[in-house]
């Protein structure tokens, strides 16, 4: 499995957020660092689909024998579905329970009723919010937010995996427990982290990507 990002540029007016950046993933976790303003965010809607570039392309390729390269745009949902999000303030429905709202995303990445019933105990279990499951969404604390929008992202067996500050607003032990399990999926998947709390990568990243904020363009 191959997500090869190759000469992407994106402005906003002026102001160029990315210029010709180039990388070549491959399972692991790869961190995401550098200063407001420097990208990362844009990256990553990029890489999600949410965010057209402005010139270069990103092809993903599967891990089976005789794969080629597709690019992404053109595989549209095909690669939609590959794919897991967490963004850094992520959208939820407070009336909805934890566990209605984890069905509700199971859904809306087209999982069937029988994975579905697995998968979500599973990953709240991962996220230590099992014994709030039936608890409401604006309740909740943002710290546990930041987790049940962890598990949404590792619903449904993404291969790609995007989190933008996944351990912003928790406590240092759930700090460690969210490192130990997003480490615990990444073997056989891509996950970019996006974080300025370094510590939290520096022992499972297997590569830093920095993006430098420029002043001279």
């Amino acid at each position: 499995m191959k997500l090869n990002i190759q000469d992407i540029s994106k402005s906003y007016g002026s102001n160029r957020a990315l210029q010709h950046f180039s990388a070549e993933l491959e399972p692991g976790i790869y961190a995401l660092l550098g200063p407001n303003g420097s990208g990362k965010s844009t990256l990553m809607n990029i890489i999600t689909d949410n965010l057209a570039a402005d010139s270069g392309s990103i092809t993903y390729c599967e891990d089976r024998e005789g794969a080629q390269p597709e690019d992404v745009r053109k595989m549209g949902v095909r690669f939609r579905e590959k794919l897991g999000f967490m963004p850094q303030y992520p959208g939820m429905y407070p009336n909805f329970t934890v566990e209605r709202f984890l069905w509700y995303m199971a859904s809306l990445k087209g999982m069937d009723k029988n994975t579905a019933s697995v998968n979500v105990p599973e990953v709240l279990s991962a996220v230590g919010l099992s014994d709030v499951a039936v608890h409401r969404v604006g309740t909740f604390s943002g710290g546990m937010k930041q987790r049940l929008a962890l598990a949404q992202a590792t619903l449904g067996d993404p291969k790609i995996i995007i989190l933008d500050e996944p351990t912003a607003g928790l406590d240092p032990k759930q700090r460690i427990s969210v490192r130990n399990y997003i480490s615990s999926i990444a073997l056989q998947r891509i996950v970019i982290i996006a974080t300025h709390v370094v510590p939290d990568i520096e022992f499972i990243a297997k590569e830093a990507i920095i993006l430098k904020k420029r002043e001279d363009y």
